[in-house]
């Protein structure tokens, strides 16, 4: 859900493309009773984002710039869009390994993915150019991020080479070793 437009949904899928859907006023998916109840389908949407090649898996609403989106595919990239315009602002092109995970920053300049490389990538939201790269967790599974609002701390889970579950916890300004793990 766009966190500007709560009636605007943003939707990928396996057909490469991310639809933009509005969600009329009048919607009602339960009864006064809280029991679902038939209503009209959406057919049409607002528009259709297409220049992935291939599944679209992620998305990611811009924390702070209204129309933004953030989309990761199949094709190896990371894309942000001007929903308004149907346009791709910064394409990141240099992705090794399928996106497990993408989070924008708290003001939105910044964003982070990971990748089944078991590395994060951190990049300029703006020109969509890496700043900085670390090896977070040394296990199979795959990597999830959260900024931490902007305290300057980014949480990362994932596993230890034997499986274990691990938080650690980093400093931007300093992404040479966790914090803590």
């Amino acid at each position: 859900w766009n966190p500007f437009d709560d009636s605007m949904m943003a939707t990928a899928s396996e057909d490469t493309n991310i639809k933009i859907w509005s969600i009329p006023e009048s919607w009602e998916p339960c009864d006064e009773k809280g029991n679902a109840k038939a209503g009209a389908g959406l057919s049409e949407s607002l528009l259709d984002l297409d220049a992935h090649t291939k599944k679209v898996t992620l998305l990611r609403w811009h924390p702070t710039a209204s129309n933004t989106l953030l989309s990761t595919s199949g094709d190896l990239t990371v894309k942000v869009w001007d929903v308004e315009n149907s346009a791709v602002v910064s394409s990141n092109e240099n992705i090794p390994n399928l996106v497990h995970d993408i989070v924008w920053d708290s003001t939105g300049d910044n964003y982070a993915f990971s990748c089944k490389d078991k590395k994060v990538r951190f990049v300029d939201g703006r020109t969509g150019e890496a700043t900085s790269v670390i090896k977070a967790h040394e296990g199979s599974k795959s990597i999830k991020l959260v900024y931490v609002n902007d305290t300057g701390k980014f949480f990362t889970f994932g596993a230890s080479k034997q499986s274990g579950r691990e938080i650690k916890v980093w400093d931007i300004k300093d992404l040479s070793k966790p914090l803590h793990t």
